[in-house]
Order: C-alpha cells, then structure tokens, then sequence
C-alpha cells in the first residue's frame, strides 16, 4: 500500500525525518485537474487543520485518489494552489514536500525482509541505524507486525503485505500523511483493528492527516472531520455528526448513513392550521405549524429522507404521533442486532437530482427498517411501518437540496446554517 518515490516508498524528501515545525492548513485551492478532456476535479478547495485528521469519502472516480496525488506531488493541477502546513508547494517536486503516502496496492522490495522494507525509507534519508531499529521495532509493535518481521514479501498473505505498507509509511514522522485506501485489502476483523492503531499512530504523532476512503462508516468512525466528494466536487465538508444529521443535499444523505437512507415522494400540506406530508393516498402529519423554511414549498412536490432507525415495525405502543404505512418486504439481511428489512411502499420512485445515491429510485419508493433479529418476516410479507413525519429529511423535489431537518426544531449552535435552496 506504499507508494514509491524516489525509492524510499514515500513521497518525501531525504533531508526529513520529522516535522519541519511548519503549522498551517494542508490540501488544495481551487484546484482543477482534467484527465483525457474530462474533469476529474473541479475547482476544489479543501484543507485539513494542523494535526487534524480529515478523512475524504466519495463514490468511485469522485476524485479522492487524485486530490492525494496533487498534493504528494505526483499528478499536476491544471490550476490552482497546493499547500503542505502553510507552503505552498505547488511547483515543488514530491521529494521537497515532506508527506508520507500510502496506496492501495502495496510496493514492497521482494528481496528484503519486513524489518528492512520498514526502515528502508529512513535508511535512505541515513538516519542512524540504532534509530531506524527503534522505530520500526515501535511501529511493528503497534500493527503487531512483530512475528512477521523475519519474514520475505512472498512469504506474506496480501493482508499482512498491506499492513507492512501501512507501517512503512507510519515509521516516519513527515509533516502529512496521505492515507488512500489503507485498509483495503484486509478483511473485515483485521479493518477494524488496524484502522484503531492506525489512528492512534497519527494522533500520537500529531501528523495532519488526510484519509481516503469509500467506506463511509470508516469514514465516520476515524474522522475529525468527514469530507464528502462527488463527481469531481466537494458536496459538503463538517463533522461526521453534521453530515450524518444535516445532510446537505439527497447526494450527501444517500451516501453517508447504513443501510441507505429510504426516500418517499411527498406533496407539503397544511390542514387546520397544522402541516402534513401526502405519500400516495395516506397523510403522514408533522403535529405542528408549517416550519417557517417550509411555507415557501406549501402545495408542492418534497422528497423525505428517512433512516432505518425512524421507521419502526407498527404495534400496540407505537408512538401515537407515528403513522402506519403498509409496505411488502422486498429484501430482508440479518445483521445480528437486527433485521434489516428494505420495504417497498407502492409509491412512485423519486427522481430528484442526487437520489440515486439513496434507495428505492429504480421499481419504486423504498423504505429500510430495523426489525427485532427473531421477527419472523420473508420476502414477500406484507408488513405495517410507523413513520414518524417529524424524523423526516425534507429535500428540495426539483434540486436535491436539504430543505429541514429533524434537528432544525432544536439546532446546535455549532452546526452552519441551512444552505438556500437555489430555486
């Protein structure tokens, strides 16, 4: 998973061994790159604090590996500015940039043992060699990588290859690491794992970090901050909790979340002095006056955002403010918690700008619920759901964009403010 430049397998220059003493932002300033006459990034400016941990999530070819890559230096921006803790490094090559990379695949010298691919990069920036045992005899500790030590590359599965990769980056202490896909390649007990004492190493070492990745729980689970990229474009930057909770648009809301959020198309109703949404033939009521961000939207087209843990198996204690839904179980996956259940409601499928990232936008609406794990449901059973009106996304029907969210009837001071609706 380390990228090789210059022959150390980082992109880092020889004369670094630690941080410069630099401070300042690290990532990209209006920055475009086109491949073949097609953009891959357009415009982007995105920059990670010193010491912050900033993970970048996105879709396939939304541009993350290449954000990485003009950073490191090893693709060229068409325009626009780089900076690594305050310098600008735009004109500079990789090795006077002082980042350490680690790629999805893993670039290990075959004739070298473990020990000697970790500490190959330090070696050659001649660091003493007592220095160069201790670290990688630290960092091989950490990633309990110590048994594999004596060991030759062919000798490793992919898995402990990756884990190698990721240590030959983490035995430096250079002003950033890039981190593109680092846990790709291990299975699901070790991603857990490693992704833990990866982070811990970078916070230890107080390191800006930039982490790409196409696993938004990963994503959520080490970021301080979560970056959200798509189609070559940045959809929305804030703490993991924001982009989960206030989503910005149905692009940011279908991909950060699982299972995928469920969408329902829905007209905006007021009756009584009281405002409901209209999904098919039922009205699901919000039990309160139209929000004052909504009276613009009364009588037209809303799409609803709803999350598998605000759609409920309707009982004898559901909530009263909740309404039953009748839907037919299309999919069923037992997670040992629950069951989550995909539900088709026999509502048109929404077509807004964004929602083919969400579910349910091919046959129809879809809902996703948790069921209790021993509920006894199959495809094909047609079941009751409660939807409670007030834990819905509202979204724009002709943009995509975030109209209201749950959280709006008691926001967070530290939370921006809703982005207009560009109608």
């Amino acid at each position: 998973m380390t990228g090789s430049t210059g022959g150390t397998g980082n992109t880092g220059g020889t004369g670094s061994t630690g941080n410069t003493g630099n401070t300042g932002n690290t990532g990209v300033e209006g920055v475009t790159v086109s491949r073949d006459g097609s953009p891959v990034l357009t415009d982007v400016t995105l920059l990670a604090g010193d010491g912050e941990l900033l993970a970048v999530l996105g879709p396939s070819g939304s541009g993350k590996s290449t954000l990485l890559r003009v950073i490191a230096g090893l693709a060229r921006a068409d325009r626009g500015e780089v900076l690594v803790r305050g310098r600008r490094v735009t004109d500079s090559p990789p090795g006077e940039r002082h980042v350490a990379m680690v790629f999805e695949s893993s670039a290990l010298l075959p004739f070298l043992d473990v020990s000697s691919n970790l500490g190959w990069g330090l070696k050659a920036q001649r660091m003493p060699a007592a220095e160069v045992q201790e670290r990688v005899t630290s960092r091989a500790r950490q990633l309990r990588l110590s048994r594999l030590l004596p060991r030759k590359p062919a000798q490793l599965s992919e898995g402990e290859r990756g884990l190698v990769g990721i240590g030959k980056a983490l035995v430096r202490v250079p002003d950033v690491f890039l981190l593109d896909e680092p846990l790709a390649h291990l299975d699901a007990a070790q991603r857990a794992r490693v992704r833990r004492q990866v982070v811990e190493v970078v916070r230890s070492l107080g390191v800006t970090t930039l982490y790409v990745t196409h696993d938004q729980a990963e994503a959520l689970a080490v970021a301080d901050r979560l970056a959200l990229l798509h189609e070559g474009a940045v959809v929305q930057v804030g703490k993991p909790m924001e982009l989960y909770e206030r989503p910005v648009d149905l692009v940011a809301c279908g991909f950060v979340g699982s299972p995928p959020v469920g969408l329902l198309p829905a007209r905006l109703v007021s009756s009584g002095g009281l405002a409901g949404f209209e999904v098919g033939s039922r009205t699901l009521p919000l039990w309160r006056p139209v929000p004052e961000p909504l009276r613009p939207y009364a009588g037209q087209e809303v799409v609803l955002g709803l999350r598998a843990e605000d759609v409920h198996e309707a009982a004898g204690d559901t909530d009263p403010e909740a309404m039953a839904l009748d839907a037919v179980v299309t999919a069923v996956e037992y997670t040992g918690r629950h069951n989550v259940l995909t539900l088709a409601v026999g509502a048109a499928p929404v077509t807004a700008p964004g929602a083919t990232l969400a579910a349910g936008t091919s046959a129809g609406a879809t809902l996703r619920s948790f069921f209790p794990p021993r509920a006894a449901v199959r495809v094909g059973d047609a079941v009751r759901v409660a939807v409670d009106a007030a834990r819905a996304h509202v979204f724009s029907a002709r943009t995509g964009r975030a109209l209201w969210h749950p959280t709006d009837a008691h926001p967070r001071r530290s939370w921006p403010s809703q982005p207009r609706e560009d109608r």
